[in-house]
């Protein structure tokens, strides 16, 4: 069974690792007993707080901003205020600029320059670099979901292309080699040479949209980051990609709903903006999320999850990694200050992240801690109140533990799944469509409906393996159904080349199965993905193609224009140049990405005799073969 989880984790200050194959013994399990409440006394194990004036960094960081730590460098993400000045003050303090995606920087910095880094204007927030989890033979998602009667009527993803971007692509050339995937895939690795690593997730979801729309050409694209994620995202929209599948989900870095403080949310944006439908896990997180307000009867600093409970206890693999994030509602610069701490079973405090905020800085704690007991152990996670100004709602995850004592479902759906501007997927088992007790769920943080739609899971693959008669087993979680309404996406498309995004994700949902209450719900969507018997459409609407007036001079190069679309997102040309309407010159053109309508150059050496009265002429053609009106414009020369 492989109930793989990809999502970006903001790691405080330690290791990355991959919890992809966090075993269901702990998660899913009986609740642990209460703990008794933490006492005031083990508020003195608390950390000091800042002492140096670095409140905008990080407080993992800050632990290495001492006399005794201050050699060596390391990796960092800089929230700037003013991108181009920090990255020069990262220079200036003898560090090394990564890449950039809006006011995301990148950057490797000495541990001594961290302290003048935090300090200077242009910065925002100082932090350790946000990294992936993943949400994560024939499958059975075709036939649950309807689409072998489409796929037997010629609709099989043709013409569409579909980028699946992901942390890894493991084993893709066994998949290709066993014919699970096919050889024409485009690759690329944003992910600092990470593309073959791992556990091959990325490799996975291949396989389901393949299984899905056969005949779509894939785009596998690698990423490792935020600014890794831009780049992916980018290079999917340069190539015309329509169907974009993330099963990943990023902590702690804003309310899920497209504000510009959201770099990852931008990203999703930027991609609907380029006319791609944005298919999103929404994460399985319903059983490790807590949801609520800060209450503190006793008066000793923590919070209560219940009455006269300050622990909200889990169950870790012994000698693993597991996590916590905290984040809470006051984006992007928080007024109260909150610090999320591990407690052990008798009370005793383990860790702490005490970022400082005051006005200033995101409302994030996140701690990951190593396991020191060899076998399973049972810790909780609390919420000390340092300085509390509002009542704020909490978001809280565990990661790699058994599920909360204390759960909530809502408000749990991942981001970027709950941006305005992606397609978010829930998890359905796909042998009777009900719901999976993981897969995370809405309201979002500003009260939209999410997710958008429920996908199946728990289908066999030949990464993960084969489904073993119950769920979750084979490829489950919401990272599989997901790529099941990437494939079913593509099918749309194939079948009706003019819809747009909004279109085909309206599609789906108006012939979805409606489960739960009565319409579009918090927990399934629009309801179970279900595809009606589509057949291939002839497309016969012509491309436009318009020449534009140009001018340049007799025996130099000249800029010839022409302002070209068509729905299918692709056309070629064929253009002429004409002297007293005598053709004099023809040029023909490859097939051209036109995802809108675009300026398309042309460069042309006008003969240094030349006369008459000169035109330029041009006429498209989509893969259909529709042909567009002749157009021409005047080309003026001088010289």
């Amino acid at each position: 069974m492989q109930r793989a989880r990809a999502r970006r984790l903001l790691l405080a200050g330690c290791v990355l690792v991959s919890l992809a194959a966090a075993a269901l013994a702990f998660q899913g399990s009986a609740s642990p007993a209460v703990l008794q409440p933490l006492r005031v006394a083990h508020l003195r194990a608390l950390p000091a707080r800042d002492a140096a004036g670095l409140t905008r960094l990080d407080s993992n960081l800050r632990t290495l901003v001492r006399p005794s730590l201050r050699s060596g460098r390391v990796s960092v993400e800089i929230d700037a205020a003013r991108p181009a000045a920090a990255r020069a003050a990262v220079s200036r303090l003898g560090g090394t600029v990564g890449a950039s995606f809006r006011n995301v920087v990148d950057a490797r910095m000495p541990v001594a320059g961290l302290g003048a880094l935090s300090r200077d204007a242009s910065v925002r927030f100082v932090q350790t670099p946000a990294h992936s989890y993943e949400d994560a033979i024939p499958g059975e998602e075709v036939r649950a979901s309807l689409a072998s009667a489409s796929q037997a009527n010629g609709v099989t993803g043709k013409g569409v292309k579909v980028a699946i971007i992901d942390g890894s692509f493991a084993g893709l050339a066994a998949r290709q080699a066993e014919g699970d995937l096919p050889t024409n895939v485009v690759t690329r690795d944003f992910c600092e040479g990470g593309f073959p690593n791992g556990e091959g997730h990325g490799t996975a979801v291949a396989e389901i949209v393949h299984e899905m729309a056969p005949d779509a050409q894939l785009y596998l694209l690698c990423e490792g980051g935020r600014t890794d994620l831009a780049q992916a995202e980018q290079f999917a929209r340069s190539q015309g990609v329509k169907i974009v599948n993330y099963s990943a989900e990023w902590f702690n870095q804003g309310r899920g709903t497209n504000d510009p403080s959201d770099a990852v949310d931008q990203v999703v944006a930027d991609a609907k903006a380029g006319g791609m439908l944005w298919v999103n896990s929404a994460g399985n997180d319903a059983d490790m999320h807590w949801s609520g307000t800060f209450t503190d009867a006793n008066g000793d600093g923590f919070g209560e999850f219940a009455p006269g409970s300050e622990g909200n206890s889990f169950v870790a693999p012994g000698g693993d990694v597991f996590c916590g994030f905290l984040k809470w509602d006051e984006w992007p610069a928080a007024t109260s200050d909150f610090d999320l701490v591990l407690v052990d079973s008798n009370g005793s405090v383990v860790d702490t992240s005490a970022n400082v905020q005051s006005g200033t800085q995101p409302p994030i704690e996140s701690k990951c801690v190593e396991n020191p007991y060899s076998s399973n152990h049972r810790f909780a996670w609390g919420i000390y109140g340092h300085n509390v100004k509002s009542s704020p709602r909490f978001d809280l995850y565990t990661e790699n533990t058994s599920s909360l004592q204390y759960q909530t479902a809502a408000y749990s759906i991942g981001d970027p799944a709950s941006s305005p501007s992606a397609f978010g997927v829930g998890a359905l088992c796909w042998q009777n469509n009900q719901l999976e007790f993981y897969s995370s769920q809405g309201p979002t943080a500003d009260g939209r409906v999410k997710p958008d739609i429920a996908g199946h899971d728990s289908v066999s693959g030949a990464t993960f393996g084969p489904f073993d008669g119950s769920c979750p087993s084979g490829f489950a979680g919401t990272s599989a159904s997901s790529p099941e309404v990437a494939g079913a996406a593509a099918l749309v498309k194939s079948a009706n080349p003019s819809f747009t995004a909004d279109q085909i994700g309206a599609f789906l949902q108006q012939n979805a199965l409606d489960l739960g209450p009565s319409g579009v719900d918090n927990q399934f969507g629009a309801g179970a993905l279900r595809l009606p018997t589509m057949v291939v459409k002839a497309d016969r609407t012509p491309p436009s193609a318009r020449a534009l007036a140009s001018k340049g001079v007799r025996g130099h190069a000249v800029k010839l224009s022409s302002r070209v679309f068509d729905d299918s997102g692709e056309l070629r040309l064929r253009e002429q140049v004409k002297r007293n309407g005598v053709v004099i010159k023809t040029f023909t053109s490859g097939f051209l990405l036109t995802p809108k309508a675009v300026a398309v150059p042309l460069t042309w050496t006008a003969p240094k005799a030349l006369k008459g009265a000169i035109t330029h002429c041009v006429r498209g053609q989509d893969r259909a073969g529709n042909l567009s009106a002749v157009t021409c414009a005047k080309v003026a020369l001088s010289g």
